[in-house]
């Protein structure tokens, strides 16, 4: 709309600067005719009336000039802006007319301009209204005026500037129509256009929606073809394994997994080309070459036709949910073993007491002698199973414990001797670094017993001459205790199962130490961590740091 207020005030501008004009004509009339009243002698000396008559028809083109803005208000007014424009060529005509009268020849021809006027600025009909206006008014003003009779010649006289009129009002006022109705076939090309464009931006903004929202989605997000063929991935996909697009997109979505062959997912492609859909689990490897495990759904893209044009993969990281599902189960065999242990230890220790006792009193008789070293014998292997049920009773979950609030720093140095005489027994160095920590709750002697076991098994793992380091520090939230050795680290094969009872690589081992240590852990509410690689192992126990209640020993 706003092009078609400026295409009318144009139109405005220009029929009010013909009006001007039609003045200037009428004043150049008033001018060198004979019958104007008031005028002097010598030109352009005259009566003053007719030049304050001549002001006030200027004045009023002016004030006629500034009605065009009614065009451009919605009041009750602007439907009388068209008729003013009309009427006003053709009163400046009829005051020159009757002013002039017969004084110039031809002056009759001013009627072309009220009829032209309104030809071009409303139309063939308008100006044909007009035509016949100005017929009405030429046959008036000749009766009247000039005094002629209502004859045939009186028509005849005036019949080629009749004739000029209507030809003047038919033809400019249907170009006028012509350029009327093409403006408004633009008007409502460019109505439509805009609405395309609307259309077209919200269309936009919802593919910027749509697009922005598959960015932030907290999945991985992998579109491919029917192919299989990777064509894009979202910005989780990246963040996670660590590739860019560039470096993925042209491969096969199962190209980076670790656990079957490409020819393996033959039978997935085409399940899901089928219209099914494919979930499962996935380890994949990462850029950095770190594995991880993916939960897989893969789906069929349907284009508005019904036809599968894509695969679309969504991924969530299921490392972390695994890794706590194994070691639940972990603690769900510690917590069995130690319910077992609990419930038999007792009936078990009680008759291998009495069988001890019944041998060490058989060894010390004189007809028994012959048999001391199968006494001897028995009672040993009798000591050892009653350590090993000692180790499990030590795995219960319900076992009473004592903590109270004190430092790790000095339950260490407590038993820093008996490390240090396990270290040179075994021809090994000890580093000993304890930083500033805060208290936390404990039971020294399970806190002593975990200890030793990461120390056992750090001095088994190493040859002669290795350094055992035992560091304490804090980052404010947690308190972390490090045994690390430098032996050949643990075997791959064992690494899950690490903490599982009788999980051992020892000869003589019986697999409890890190079942006991993880029990203990768990009883003290901290976790074990361990790194191991081709230069040593190193043991975290990560304790939280309490808050220490007012009067807590």
């Amino acid at each position: 709309m706003h092009n078609g207020y400026a295409r009318e005030k144009e139109l405005y501008e220009y029929v009010s600067t013909t009006h001007l004009l039609c003045i200037i004509i009428s004043i150049c009339a008033f001018i060198v005719s004979e019958n104007v009243p008031f005028k002097t002698g010598f030109y352009p000396l005259m009566n003053l009336r007719v030049i304050l008559f001549l002001c006030l028809l200027g004045f009023a083109a002016v004030l006629f000039y500034n009605s065009r803005y009614l065009l451009y208000q919605e009041n009750s007014l602007s439907f009388l802006v068209n008729p003013l424009y009309m009427l006003f060529s053709l009163t400046v005509v009829v005051i020159t007319l009757f002013t002039v009268k017969d004084a110039l020849p031809q002056i009759q021809t001013l009627l072309l301009l009220p009829v032209i006027i309104t030809a071009s600025s409303m139309g063939k009909n308008a100006g044909l209204i007009m035509a016949g206006i100005c017929t009405v008014f030429l046959l008036s003003f000749n009766l009247l005026i000039k005094n002629q009779d209502l004859t045939i010649d009186l028509l005849q006289h005036n019949l080629v500037l009749l004739s000029v009129m209507y030809v003047l009002s038919w033809f400019i006022g249907g170009l006028r129509d012509v350029e009327a109705k093409s403006r408004k076939h633009l008007q409502k090309a460019l109505s439509a256009l805009k609405e395309d464009n609307l259309r077209r931006r919200s269309i936009e903004e919802e593919l910027y929606k749509l697009s922005r929202a598959i960015e932030q989605v907290p999945s991985m997000l992998v579109i491919a073809g029917i192919d299989g063929v990777i064509e894009y991935i979202n910005n989780k996909y990246t963040a996670v394994t660590g590739y860019l697009p560039e470096e993925v997109i042209g491969k096969n979505i199962f190209d980076f997994n670790q656990q079957y062959s490409a020819g393996e997912f033959t039978g997935v492609l085409e399940m899901v080309r089928s219209g099914a859909e494919w979930q499962g689990e996935m380890q994949k490897k990462k850029k950095n070459g770190e594995l991880y495990w993916e939960w897989v759904s893969v789906s069929p893209f349907l284009n508005p036709k019904g036809v599968i044009t894509n695969l679309i993969m969504v991924a969530e990281d299921i490392t972390k949910n695994k890794a706590i599902d194994k070691e639940m189960a972990r603690l769900e065999r510690l917590n069995l073993v130690g319910e077992m242990a609990a419930a038999i230890g007792h009936e078990v220790r009680n008759p291998m007491t009495t069988v001890r006792g019944f041998l060490q009193m058989l060894g010390k008789k004189e007809d028994c002698r012959q048999f001391k070293e199968y006494f001897d014998l028995m009672i040993a292997e009798l000591d050892r199973a009653n350590s090993i049920i000692t180790e499990f009773l030590n795995m219960a979950k319900n076992k009473p414990v004592d903590k109270k609030f004190q430092n790790l720093n000095d339950v260490l140095k407590t038993i820093s001797p008996l490390i240090l005489a396990h270290v040179l027994e075994s021809n090994n160095k000890i580093i000993i670094e304890l930083e500033k920590i805060p208290d936390l709750y404990l039971d020294d002697k399970e806190i002593k017993q975990l200890v030793l076991n990461l120390v056992r098994n750090g001095l088994e793992a190493m040859s002669a001459s290795g350094n055992l380091t035992i560091k304490t520090f804090s980052d404010g939230k947690e308190v972390v205790l490090s045994v690390r050795d430098e032996g050949e680290g643990i075997a791959p094969e064992i690494l899950d199962k690490l903490g599982t009872p009788f999980v051992t690589t020892k000869e003589y081992g019986t697999g409890l130490g890190l079942a006991v240590s993880y029990s203990i852990a768990a009883r003290h509410d901290a976790k074990i961590d361990f790194a191991t690689g081709s230069r040593g192992t190193d043991f975290k126990v990560i304790f939280k740091v309490p808050e220490k209640p007012e009067g807590a020993e």
